[in-house]
Order: C-alpha cells, then structure tokens, then sequence
C-alpha cells in the first residue's frame, strides 16, 4: 500500500461473514454496496489484519487507496448506509489513514478512468461477476416494461443542447437557473417546471449521475399524485431532486383555483396555468418538489433504469389523457341534457301562459271566419248564425 496517499479500510468480522471462502462473500458486499465507476482511479486491497494474523481478532479488510479524497467519502459513505455490510461489519468499521496503510494488504486490483477492474485480481473479480450476474437475473426477473411510443427529441428548446455536468449539485444547481420562469418572484429561490418530454430529456442526458424513484401514491393534494425524484448516484445520495406532475386535483373548481396563493404575484399568478399545463382537472407538466433529504441514502438498485422513464410516464399520459376525455365527454353530455331540459321546460311555460286562440272556422258551414268575426268572438259567421235562428236550429 502507498503510504500517505488518501486510504480507507473496511472491515468484515469473519465470524459474521461465515467463515469458509469469506474474502469472496466481502467482496460480493462490497460490490452491492457501490459501483466500480465510483471508484475510478483507485487502488485495491484486501488481506487478514495484522491482529488477525497474530490472534488478537478475526477481522478481514478491503482498501481503498485514491489521490482523489472524494473517492474515500464515497466508500465510506455508501458502505456506511449498506444494511449488509451493518450486519457483518467488524467494530470499528472503518480504518482510515495511516491505520490502513499500516496493514500492509495485498494488491486486489485497480480501478481505471472508466470504472473497469483490471490488474491482479482474483476475488474482487470474481466477486463483481458474480454482482453482475445477480443484477441481470434480477433485472430479467421484473416484469418488462410497457414500450412506449417513440417521442420526439429534443423535447423542446430548452433541451436541446444539454450541458456537459460532473455532478449530481451541478445538475441541481442548472436545473434551477435553466429551467425556473421569469415571472418566478426574485429573492424566493427557484421553482423549475418541465414538461414530462422534458423531464425524459434531463433523466436520459445525465443517467450516469442520476439514480431514479417514480412513484404514485395518495395525498393531501391528489389521490393519484405522481412523483420523479432523483438522487445521486455515486455514493447514493439522501436529498432528492424531486418533480411532481401528471396529477388530477379533487374537482375542476380545485384546478381553477390552483396559485390563488400567489394573487400577491399577478405576472406569476398569471402564468401558472400555462406552467402546470392545467386541462380540465389534470395538472399535465412536473414542477419542483421537495428537496428534503431522506434518512437515508436512496439505493441505485431500488430505483428504475433512467431509459425506461418515459415508458411510465407515457403510460400515464394516455391513462390520465383517456379519463380527460371521458370526463369531458361526461359534461358535455349533461351540459346537453340540462339545455335540452330548460328548452322543453321554456316551451311548457309559454304553452300554459298563452292565451286560448279564436276559433278560425265556421261551426255551422266549416268555412274560415272573416277577420271581423274572429275579432268579435264569434266561432260561426253572422249569415250562418242567422241561418240557424231562422230554423230553430241554434242552441245556446
């Protein structure tokens, strides 16, 4: 091991492990732990301890040695926040330092620019195969995802020259500059909205840094709230960056009133339609989120793979598209049924308040009344009507 360089040590109790081939099963955690990109330009290492030699304890150590200290944080971090490495680790869990360099361990190996494991390496090789081939059994395990239609790309202008960014705070930090509207109030931060195309565009472009949660669940705000959080990757990250969209508030009356919060604000107020992409009562386009951190770091395997986004969120489209248009149809329908109501209703009234029309022809001959004996009430004519008085016809 280079003395003085940036190193850290984890330590396994071999008891726990369970003994047998135990410097392959630490590995096989280590690897589920964190990936080998991470790692890039680091040096390996593995062996008993020298107390362990000398039957002072069990304890096996892998170690990492980087001129990059950043490296160091990750390891710790992500082995840290391993709930299988919690259950084998020995106390204490972590050698840094020169306390590492001290034990002298073997070479393991060796981690280039791009994340591949070279050099002399027996069970840490071994052991990664091994991760990798329970990751595709895993992965081909899972139900296939719906395959979506193709979208067009870019989404939009606003994606279509993607910045090159080197970490997960950069993303972050280009999220709120880029993509939060002029008419945002000064001096409150950010506030980044994105249409799902868009939000597909930014997952895919940075896939290498992100780790991604999609979830839908019930909540104050809706009983069907979608969320797209991300988190770093290498080491796994706590605080998202988180969008919610693709949501249907309770009522139509709750998504006009949707902003109302922000009267004090007309040019954002104004343009908060537009932003959330409000039809009917569904709010189509993701708007930031909670940036709350987690208790814990967001494990890259609980999450889905960045290129199979837009099959959910496409998906989701055409659900929530399908009820818009059935909902619209719903009103239109009853929107009909009421008018035709208050027309039948209208000409029932004016029906009953009209007066009873004159009588236009003759009772006696058949033939129509002359205008003059309409006006004077007659239903026969006065010839026809004298007519009949003369024959003692008449009855009256």
């Amino acid at each position: 091991m280079l003395l003085g360089m940036p190193s850290i040590g984890v330590r396994f109790d071999i008891d726990k492990v369970g003994g047998g081939y135990y410097g392959f099963a630490c590995w096989k955690t280590f690897w589920r732990a964190i990936d080998p990109q991470a790692l890039a330009g680091g040096l390996l290492h593995e062996g008993d301890t020298a107390a362990t030699l000398a039957g002072q304890e069990r304890v096996f150590c892998l170690a990492v040695q980087s001129s990059d200290a950043a490296v160091i944080v990750r390891v710790k971090r992500a082995l840290a926040a391993s709930q299988e490495f919690q259950a084998v680790c020995a106390s204490p869990m972590f050698v840094e330092g020169q306390p590492c360099t001290r034990e002298r361990l073997p070479e393991a190996g060796r981690i280039d620019t791009a994340g591949d494991l070279l050099g002399i390496t027996d069970a840490s090789r071994s052991a990664l195969d091994a991760v990798r081939e329970e990751r595709e059994a895993a992965a081909a395990a899972r139900p296939a995802e719906p395959l979506a239609a193709p979208r067009a790309k870019p989404a939009s202008e606003r994606t279509r020259d993607l910045p090159d960014l080197a970490s997960f705070e950069g993303l972050r930090t280009f999220l709120g500059k880029h993509f939060t509207p002029d008419e945002y109030p000064l001096g409150r931060g950010v506030m980044y909205w994105v249409t799902p195309e868009e939000l597909c565009d930014i997952v895919e472009e940075y896939a290498g840094l992100v780790a991604v949660e999609f979830r839908e669940y019930p909540c104050d705000d809706s009983e069907d709230m979608c969320s797209v959080s991300l988190f770093e990757k290498h080491p796994p990250g706590a605080r998202p960056i988180e969008f919610l969209g693709l949501y249907p508030f309770p009522s139509v009356e709750e998504a006009v009133r949707f902003g109302e919060e922000w009267s004090s604000v007309p040019k954002y107020a104004f343009v908060l339609p537009r932003l959330a992409g409000i039809r009917g009562r569904y709010h189509f386009n993701f708007r930031m989120g909670s940036e709350v951190s987690r208790s814990e770091p967001f494990p890259a395997g609980q999450g889905i793979p960045p290129g199979t986004l837009w099959n959910r969120i496409s998906a989701r489209l055409d659900r929530i598209g399908a009820e818009l248009k059935r909902e619209v149809e719903e009103r239109e329908r009853r929107r009909a049924e009421e008018s035709e109501k208050r027309f039948g209703e209208k000409e029932e009234r004016t029906r009953s308040e009209s007066p009873p029309r004159a009588r236009r022809s003759c009772i006696v001959c058949g033939l129509s009344l002359s205008f003059f004996d309409r006006l004077r009430g007659r239903d026969c004519h006065g010839f026809c009507q004298d007519a009949e008085v003369e024959t003692g016809r008449v009855k009256r």
